[in-house]
């Protein structure tokens, strides 16, 4: 009897042991916090690039060297193509990252699924951030109904790419970077001609400018800021609309190509700067553009707005689902708020920082001034200031959809030539009935 009473003792305390050790082992792991963060391998706008994700790397070894005991954790190799089907079907069974980067079309979608977490607090709380730190249009790209859901990470404005060559060749000087429509139409109009001599031209004043640029430059965009209305019945919609039907019709119809752009026989293209800091440097720009002088400039201006093109920007934004939410909002800052960081998308990306600190920093223009040859540094000194007066697309629930519906009667509208306001009132009609469903 004594020896099973001193056998159960024994036995207990080894029980009791283990599981104080099973205890420590547990309250070891317990004290790692796991951050998990959703990235993309390449670069949104498929501008060549070598390690994607050399930025995301630094500011994850930085933020956990200031935050021991924390592991930021991400799944590498995502494509863009494939991250948004990933990320909504993460969301849909409960396993989003605690922070996630935002696609530009992707946010009304997410916005409308109530996945992302308002930022308005935070930044109130923050002392260390501020909304005046960054440029306007970037951080309305995160922004619906007056709140604030996500912040910018990276962005590209759009510049006018022209042919230097081709305006030499013409006796015309490139335009200055306060350049209007009016501009903008009598260069093409001087350049578009018949070289060959089969009665239709084969040198154009101008490629793939749309009535989306026209109306950014016109001072509205296609819809209100709250995805409510159409704006397509406003005065400056009709001008962008008829410009862009007359700039079509010196053409007369023919099919301008990208070859077309590429052989030097266009002198306009609308460029994102992620093109531009692609094609610019050797030896890319020798592969791609070797038989004439091009740069960029801002776009041209139209009767009711100013040198202004759309934004594209990638967003960051935190889970409303996350259990970690003020340190999803820590990293978030490291992402989107922090000079290290956002300077690294000069030196390793082709993208622009939406903080103006660092986009007009004396850093930036040097490391923007080694990788451009020669003079053309238009682009560079117009920087800072396409920044300023571009625009931001409305971003709600359904909006990309919205958006198809829209290209699709506008450009049917500018198609007929005898009847455009009447076909931009019924396109204003139809926007608004889908819409209001």
């Amino acid at each position: 009897m004594t020896r099973m009473k001193s056998y159960g003792k024994r036995l207990l305390a080894g029980l009791l042991l283990t599981l104080a050790c099973t205890g420590i082992v547990y309250g070891c792991e317990g004290r790692i916090r796991v951050l998990r963060v959703g990235v993309f391998s390449g670069s949104y706008w498929d501008a060549p690039i070598g390690n994607s994700c050399a930025v995301i790397d630094a500011a994850i070894e930085r933020f956990e060297a200031e935050h021991p005991g924390v592991q930021v954790e991400y799944t590498s190799g995502i494509l863009k193509r494939d991250y948004s089907e990933w990320l909504i079907g993460r969301f849909l069974v409960g396993r989003e990252p605690d922070i996630f980067m935002i696609l530009p079309e992707d946010f009304g979608m997410l916005y409308g699924l109530g996945a992302l977490e308002p930022l308005d607090q935070w930044i109130e709380r923050d002392g260390e951030v501020s909304q005046k730190d960054f440029y306007f249009a970037a951080l309305e790209g995160g922004r619906t109904k007056d709140i604030q859901y996500a912040l910018p990470y990276e962005c590209v404005p759009t510049l006018m790419f022209v042919n230097k060559s081709l305006l030499r060749e013409e006796g015309i000087a490139v335009p200055e970077s306060d350049w209007s429509w009016e501009q903008f139409y009598d260069i093409c109009a001087a350049v578009t001609r018949d070289l060959d001599g089969d009665g239709k031209p084969d040198r154009f004043g101008s490629y793939g400018y749309t009535w989306r640029d026209a109306l950014a430059s016109n001072g509205i965009a296609v819809f209100s800021e709250d995805g409510a209305h159409s704006l397509l019945a406003y005065p400056q919609a009709a001008e962008a609309a008829a410009f862009a039907q007359c700039l079509s019709a010196l053409y007369q119809g023919c099919e301008i190509s990208a070859r077309d752009f590429d052989q030097g026989r266009v002198a306009f293209r609308p460029f994102l700067f992620s093109d531009y800091r692609t094609y610019q440097p050797y030896p890319w720009r020798i592969k791609r553009y070797s038989s004439f002088e091009w740069d960029c400039i801002p776009m041209p201006s139209g009767p009711s707005g100013s040198n202004s093109s759309e934004l594209s920007t990638v967003m960051a934004g935190i889970s409303s689902r996350t259990g970690k939410t003020g340190l999803a909002w820590e990293f978030l800052k490291e992402l989107t708020c922090s000079e290290e960081t956002q300077s690294m998308l000069f030196t390793d990306s082709h993208g622009a920082s939406a903080l103006r600190r660092v986009t007009q920093s004396k850093q930036t223009r040097l490391v923007l001034r080694q990788d451009t040859p020669g003079e053309s540094r238009l682009a560079l000194e117009a920087l800072p200031g396409t920044m300023e007066q571009a625009i931001a697309a409305p971003r709600f629930r359904n909006d990309r959809q919205a958006n198809l519906l829209a290209d699709s009667l506008v450009e049917a509208a500018i198609a007929d030539e005898q009847n455009l306001d009447l076909q931009l009132a019924r396109a204003h009609r139809e926007l608004e009935e889908f819409l209001n469903r």
